[in-house]
């Protein structure tokens, strides 16, 4: 009898890899080989699951966007203060492992395509979230580079950037707005 092989997740295990690999090198060393490598399997299993370098990387970003956005979503229908809340998971709650995957994906966007329309469709998703929340573009954008800022310092210097330093920040931002 032939053996199951799970199909999802076995993309899943490549998606993986593929951020993995992207965290770790960038996006340019995720290739068919080096992911067939790091889960264990020949470059044509590989290929077998994947048509190609590209639908490989659009899986493994898409899987790690639509992850974000589901996270997003339940965290907006469970809380009191959503915008509060939104700045607060994209400036102190994500792991290192997931930092260094954003990080990867927006210094992918740079140079691959592929990486680039993903990020795109999730900012404009991130977007339209931020301007329902705030209700004014100006404020939205204030959001934004609060959230950005508040990110890149965390990979810069995360030692002279800790957690109660930032929700200052967030406050001394956010209350102008009418966020407590």
């Amino acid at each position: 009898m032939p053996r199951q092989v799970d199909h999802a997740a076995r993309r899943r295990d490549i998606g993986a890899a593929v951020l993995k690999i992207a965290a770790e090198r960038g996006f340019r060393e995720a290739t068919i080989r080096a992911v067939a490598a790091a889960v264990g399997a020949s470059t044509s299993q590989v290929t077998h699951y994947v048509s190609g370098r590209n639908e490989m990387i659009r899986i493994a970003v898409r899987h790690e966007i639509e992850a974000r956005q589901a996270q997003i979503t339940e965290l907006l229908a469970d809380s009191e203060r959503p915008l509060r809340a939104l700045v607060e998971w994209a400036v102190l709650d994500a792991s290192p492992d997931a930092q260094r995957i954003w990080l990867a994906i927006v210094l992918g966007a740079r140079t691959e395509p592929v990486v680039r329309a993903e990020l795109e469709v999730f900012n404009h998703w991130w977007d339209a979230v931020v301007r329902r929340l705030v209700g004014n573009a100006g404020d939205a954008d204030v959001v934004d580079v609060l959230v950005d800022g508040l990110v890149l310092v965390g990979f810069e210097a995360p030692e002279d950037w800790p957690r109660e330093r930032r929700l200052r920040v967030v406050d001394a931002v956010l209350a102008p707005l009418g966020v407590q």
